[in-house]
């Protein structure tokens, strides 16, 4: 069995030296810059800000809006929903497809904003590091989730899957090695479901230890009712009653 490390990034944003006057331009730019480039402008707000509060504007979207006066199209490009797109590559695809219908329209297609106003395309660059929380059990396992920084949480739910952009069985780094690590496959699908994106990073971590801790409670009274010391009637038909109640 393998121990679970516990990861974490720091983010370095780089400017790619692509920029757009135009939808024209912004949209041969999404096209052209890296995939690091799309997540940057669609994720960081996940990263940077502990509380969510009216569902953020991606930086493309705000560009479009308030610099080139498109609300529509911004608009378009905001309700993409990121739970929706395992890949980079799918997102990208996606916002290209909400810019598309534009082009039959030569003057919006070809507008340009005043001088200043571009959009510069800028990417996050990653240093992954490793922290000093490790498990090799559910039990290190939920003390770990309970010590470590957001933003290891954010690259094990969020940003290690993205990146990875292989078909995998799990969705995200926990729910891998509770499956396939320990055979937990309840719980890894429980972990699986649990949608990033819904809160802040620190409601994913509540949210993440709300699937967690019962299932370390079932396992204590596994445990206590398999052992060979006697047990009475009351106190084994309580802990039965518990483990299923859940």
């Amino acid at each position: 069995m393998h121990s679970f490390v516990f990861m974490t990034s720091v983010q370095s944003v780089q400017l790619t030296g692509v920029r757009a006057s135009n939808l024209a331009e912004f949209h041969d730019g999404l096209e052209k810059v890296d995939g690091s480039s799309i997540y940057h402008h669609t994720h960081r707000f996940y990263r940077t800000h502990s509380y969510l509060g009216a569902t953020p504007l991606s930086d493309f979207a705000f560009w479009v809006r308030e610099n080139l006066r498109e609300d529509a199209l911004a608009e378009g490009i905001a309700s993409l929903d990121l739970r929706d797109f395992d890949t980079i590559r799918d997102l990208r695809n996606a916002i290209l497809a909400v810019l598309a219908p534009m082009r039959e329209n030569p003057s919006r297609w070809e507008r340009r904003v005043p001088p200043g106003l571009e959009f510069h395309f800028s990417r996050s660059v990653s240093l992954i590091l490793p922290t000093h929380q490790r498990a090799h059990n559910l039990e290190e396992f939920i003390r770990a989730v309970e010590r470590v920084d957001t933003s290891c949480l954010y690259y094990h739910l969020i940003e290690a899957p993205l990146h990875l952009q292989e078909t995998r069985h799990w969705r995200n780094d926990f729910s891998a090695w509770l499956g396939g690590s320990l055979g937990l496959d309840t719980l890894a699908e429980s972990v699986a479901a649990i949608d990033p994106y819904r809160r802040d990073l620190e409601g994913l971590r509540e949210d993440l230890l709300n699937v967690l801790r019962p299932s370390r409670l079932r396992r204590m009274i596994d445990n206590i009712l398999a052992r060979q010391e006697p047990v009475t009637g009351v106190v084994s038909s309580f802990l039965r009653r518990s483990k299923g109640g859940e």
